[in-house]
């Protein structure tokens, strides 16, 4: 007759066994918890590259959709601007045909030259406007106040001799990118929108025009009256397209946005494929691995009450 006991190499085995059973147990545990199938790249290697390159994509694209907003931060002050100046210009073209009106002698049209004044005034005000802490019509020298007129200490800031208003900006464009390869110009330089296409002191310039129509008013003018009439219709042409522009950059960082987002869940949707947890599977391993514990925890307890005098009587 021939006695067994326990093998050891067989004990290392159910160990092991056991081991790798709490193993996967903790994992369903932790996958059931989560909802994440995939909580370290040793888990699925392949996935796991997968959803770091979706992390990566839905990361840059959510960086470019902050860099639209930014961009239509500016554009909407930038039309904001161009849309009051748009209206000072109407009221003025309004204000000229009064005033090229025979009834209107010299003193009414002094009077209107009042209210030219204060337009012009407004005019300054606007092409000097900031936003997030930068001058919005200066170009590139953010910074720099882009219009002033050089008028001595003391004088009235508006009026014959006081000097043209200048520039101190330059025509540079601000440019910031949107996607990988695509970038949007985020201002206009002030001399665009202002001086127009003839530049400074031109019939295009704005702030040279008003100043003439207040000269004409004061001095009685008619033919001044009527060409300043003449050049603020050039001007209004100018800035409505200047204000299409505007809109037309809006409207395309808006279609962006919208594309960048779709684009946005439908990767998730993709990373939530890979990454997340297949409830019904999980549960069923947890429940089989449960078993499979139980059972190995009975077995290793039998072993190791079996011994030699086990069999002795």
């Amino acid at each position: 007759m021939s006695f067994r006991t326990p093998s050891t190499t067989q004990q290392r085995q159910t160990l092991l066994d056991l081991e790798r059973t709490k193993e996967r147990l903790a994992l369903n545990t932790t996958r059931l918890a989560s909802g994440k199938r995939i909580t370290r790249p040793g888990d699925d290697p392949a996935a796991a590259a997968l959803v770091l390159d979706f992390q990566n994509s839905i990361q840059a694209n959510g960086q470019f959709i902050k860099q639209a907003d930014s961009a239509l931060s500016f554009l909407m002050s930038s039309e904001d601007v161009v849309t009051g100046s748009l209206n000072a210009v109407t009221r003025l073209r309004e204000l000229a045909q009064q005033a090229a009106n025979s009834t209107n002698g010299a003193a009414g049209r002094a009077a209107l030259a009042q209210e030219v004044d204060s337009i012009r005034s407004n005019l300054l005000a606007l092409a000097n406007t900031k936003d997030q802490g930068k001058y919005l019509f200066a170009g590139t020298q953010t910074q720099t106040l882009p219009f002033a007129i050089p008028v001595p200490p003391n004088t009235p800031p508006y009026g014959p001799g006081n000097g043209a208003i200048t520039y101190s900006g330059d025509s540079g464009d601000i440019n910031l990118d949107v996607t990988s390869n695509t970038a949007v110009t985020t201002n206009l330089p002030g001399d665009k929108v202002f001086f127009g296409s003839g530049g400074v002191g031109s019939s295009t310039d704005l702030f040279t025009v008003v100043t003439q129509l207040h000269d004409a008013l004061l001095a009685n003018s008619t033919t001044g009256i009527q060409t300043a009439m003449t050049d603020l219709k050039g001007i209004f042409d100018n800035l409505n397209q200047i204000q299409d522009d505007l809109g037309g950059r809006q409207a395309g960082l808006l279609d962006l946005k919208d594309t960048l987002s779709g684009f946005n869940l439908t990767l998730q949707g993709l990373q939530d494929t890979q990454e997340g947890t297949d409830y019904v599977q999980s549960a069923t391993e947890l429940s089989s691995d449960q078993t499979i514990q139980t059972a190995t925890l009975s077995a290793l307890a039998k072993i190791n009450k079996t011994n030699l005098f086990d069999y002795l009587g």
